[in-house]
């Protein structure tokens, strides 16, 4: 039930759409929980505190050190005190002049929204398809129950979905374009998968990466591959030893300190990242590679044409080339093409070629009855300009028959 849900909304989307939309999401909200975890849990902060400090003293400095938004770097002052018991006393302008904001204490929800952002373009490709797609939702859901008919309900379901299919297909806006509104939205969205996973890798890019060093992929790598570990760098917001600021508020004065502090959490949390930008690398990469791929698909008629074509051949139904690039081109499009493959996905390639059956019988008896249409029309002007020439008036004129009674007459009814 679960996996159902967080499949992509219309199931013809791509590998890369389900990669992004679907198992990206999970991954990022996982992570954000097993973050928001790890902060929960801790230890966050490990402060040197004076042996007269109580147990109590000593939990609230570290507590308040976490929670504290400015913190000092150590590579800011450059060394840290020797004074008595580590504790160093700065003075104010030394404290505004060194000290650096933090964002490790949001990574739980920064992960979360980078979640949500992945999800963003499915919910906007549920709201298009339902409002100007072909209702393949809907479509989705009464294909799901097919498996489960008898042969006879099977052929009336593959009839009554052909006929369906052929009306949303002839009602395209632009009839001469092989693609509709269904190809556009689908290109639009991959569109947006692209841009997203771009715009968080080079937002990443610019929060990790340490000063004149162009990417952090690069400097953690180059630190791994170091024979020396001991000196593996680090990402400078991610620090490991800092300097923390408090007051500490009695009666009769207030007292300003300086604790020398590590941060664990904050090696559990550069790995978080590091993996996070490993997979939006990726990501890039895949939703690149799939829309090239969808646009060159969408662009060249031959793969609609080998498409249709192979159900048409499965059903024995003599065709030309010039009839399987009218059918495929002007009749179903890219957008039927689509419809089609995710039926397929859905059922099988049984209903599919049914389907196409069914699509390319009706698209046949159009053509037959447009091309009688046009013999009646020729018929009619040849009689009324013969008689106009020979002075007579026509009185009746027998039309040519019907692509129905054409029919009985073959089959002898």
């Amino acid at each position: 039930m679960i996996f159902n849900f967080y499949k992509p909304t219309v199931n013809y989307g791509s590998w890369a759409d389900r990669f992004s939309s679907t198992w990206t999401f999970l991954l990022l909200l996982i992570l954000a929980l097993l973050t928001a975890w790890r902060h929960y849990r801790g230890p966050n902060f490990i402060c040197k505190v004076p042996p007269e400090f109580s147990q109590h003293t000593t939990a609230f400095t570290e507590e308040s050190c976490w929670l504290s938004r400015q913190i000092i770097l150590s590579e800011s002052l450059g060394y840290f005190s020797d004074s008595v018991d580590n504790i160093v006393t700065l003075d104010k302008d030394s404290l505004s002049k060194d000290s650096t904001r933090t964002l490790y204490q949001w990574l739980p929800l920064i992960l979360a929204l980078q979640a949500l952002l992945f999800l963003l373009p499915d919910i906007i490709l549920r709201i298009c398809e339902s409002s100007f797609g072909s209702g393949c939702q809907k479509l989705s859901k009464m294909i799901q129950d097919y498996r489960q008919n008898s042969a006879d309900d099977r052929k009336s379901f593959a009839i009554e979905i052909g006929s369906y299919l052929y009306q949303e297909f002839s009602d395209r806006f632009l009839t001469v374009l092989p693609f509709g509104i269904l190809t556009v939205l689908l290109a639009f969205v991959k569109l947006l998968f692209f841009v997203n996973a771009v715009t968080q890798l080079i937002i990443l890019e610019g929060y990790l990466s340490p000063q004149n060093v162009t990417s952090y992929g690069q400097y953690v790598f180059e630190s791994i591959t170091n024979t020396n570990y001991s000196k593996i760098a680090y990402s400078p917001v991610f620090p490991r030893e800092v300097l923390c600021d408090l007051k500490f508020v009695t009666l009769s004065n207030v007292r300003r300190y300086a604790f020398q502090c590590l941060v664990p959490v904050n090696e559990f949390n550069e790995q978080i990242y590091f993996f996070v930008w490993i997979w939006l690398l990726v990501v890039c990469v895949a939703a690149g590679t799939s829309g090239i791929l969808f646009l060159v698909k969408s662009l060249l008629p031959m793969v609609r044409q080998r498409y249709i074509k192979k159900y048409l051949c499965m059903s024995n139904i003599p065709v030309t080339s010039s009839e399987v690039s009218s059918f495929s081109g002007t009749t179903i499009g890219q957008d039927g093409v689509m419809v089609l493959k995710m039926i397929g996905d859905i059922s099988s390639d049984i209903l599919v070629k049914d389907i196409v059956i069914q699509i390319w019988n009706i698209h046949k008896s159009k053509e037959l009855h447009n091309t009688v249409s046009v013999q009646q029309t020729s018929s009619f002007q040849t009689n009324i300009t013969g008689s106009a020439s020979g002075g007579q008036q026509v009185t009746n004129l027998t039309p040519a028959a019907s692509p129905e009674m054409i029919a009985m007459e073959k089959t002898g009814v």
